[in-house]
């Protein structure tokens, strides 16, 4: 069948490919600029009869404003940046999907920026030349970041969305509460020697160093010696070289507490062909509650949480700086952190 000339400008208006804010004004009979302040959500200066027939008019055209024309109208994007260190930490993507998720629910998109090592100044002027091309509507920061590199992003206005760690040597919470746990259920078990495993990588670790500090804390409050370190590679013999020094210079019984399941499940087979008893011997904590170390034998006690849980001030903050939310405590609930008791302790 074929269309007349006069019938193709009576098509719907959504079928039309490529609309611009132009199509938009023409159709909702406004200007342009009026189309782009009521799309970047400037309305009070609008009749809400207006405000309705632009957004109906976009929606029949299928029109997405461009993040440049928002930037250039607000003065900032549509974009939150995700500043992530160059870690070990192995459930980095689950806390980026959690927040990345709330970020969506807002009507902004999370640009993801891994601190690739090196010099920690490298990785600040990385972030400072991405924020002065994007021009984002904020910042989120996973542990990447010193305090001054934080002020230097705020004062090139850049605001930071989330809460910056409450307690001293820059320990945050949820890495607080999750070494707590290890420390003090080890304690609990009867172990009065403790140490802290590393994984052996090329990556950084700074939870980790913050749960180590953690655990020499609970030492000291206990009256205990100050915790051992070892680092642990993911192979049977390097794991076995590592553990065989803790036990030569601290002796038996030591607890562990591991910086992820990873690590506990290497350091506990490590004891085994060490002949050491496990638990007795050596008492292994891990963190995560994966379900590899559910299913081995000896099955692995573990620190448990859910990710959203844990990342629950972050999302406060992001939902009151960019949603209008009240900020609500960055305090997480009771048992948040939990210990999954297992045949390690």
């Amino acid at each position: 069948m074929s269309v007349e000339p006069d019938e193709v400008a009576a098509l719907p208006a959504a079928r039309r490919p490529g609309a611009t804010s132009v199509d938009v004004a023409r159709l909702a009979g406004v200007s342009r600029s009026t189309v782009s302040h009521i799309l970047n959500g400037q309305v009070t200066r609008f009749a809400e009869e207006t405000v309705e027939r632009v957004r109906d008019a976009a929606a029949q055209l299928g029109y997405v404003p461009s993040a440049a024309g928002r930037s250039l109208v607000l003065g900032r994007s549509d974009l939150v940046v995700l500043a992530v260190p160059n870690t070990t930490l192995t459930n980095v993507q689950d806390i980026i999907e959690a927040i990345a998720s709330d970020v969506d629910d807002l009507g902004y998109s999370v640009v993801v920026h891994f601190d690739r090592g090196g010099a920690p100044a490298d990785n600040l002027t990385r972030l400072q030349h991405v924020v002065e091309t994007l021009r984002p509507a904020g910042l989120v920061d996973l542990g990447s970041l010193a305090p001054a590199d934080l002020d230097a992003l705020e004062q090139q206005g850049c605001p930071i969305l989330s809460p910056r760690a409450r307690h001293v040597r820059g320990v945050d919470e949820g890495n607080l509460a999750i070494a707590r746990a290890q420390a003090e259920h080890l304690v609990e078990r009867g172990y009065t020697t403790l140490a802290y495993a590393f994984l052996v990588d090329h990556r950084d670790d700074p939870f980790g160093r913050m749960r180590s500090t953690v655990v020499a804390d609970v030492c000291a409050e206990y009256g205990l010696a100050p915790p051992a370190t070892l680092a642990v590679p993911l192979d049977p013999a390097g794991a076995q070289t590592a553990l065989c020094e803790v036990l030569r210079t601290r002796g038996r019984p030591v607890g562990i507490a591991c910086s992820n399941d990873e690590v506990g499940l290497a350091v506990t087979f490590a004891a085994l062909a060490l002949r050491a008893a496990v638990p007795g011997d050596v008492g292994v904590v891990g963190v995560g509650g994966g379900s590899v170390g559910q299913l081995v034998v000896p099955r692995l006690s573990t620190v448990g949480f859910d990710v959203r849980t844990t990342v629950s001030s972050i999302r406060q903050g992001i939902a009151a700086a960019l949603g209008g939310a009240p900020e609500v405590a960055a305090a997480f609930p009771e048992g948040t952190f939990s210990i999954i008791s297992g045949d390690t302790t």
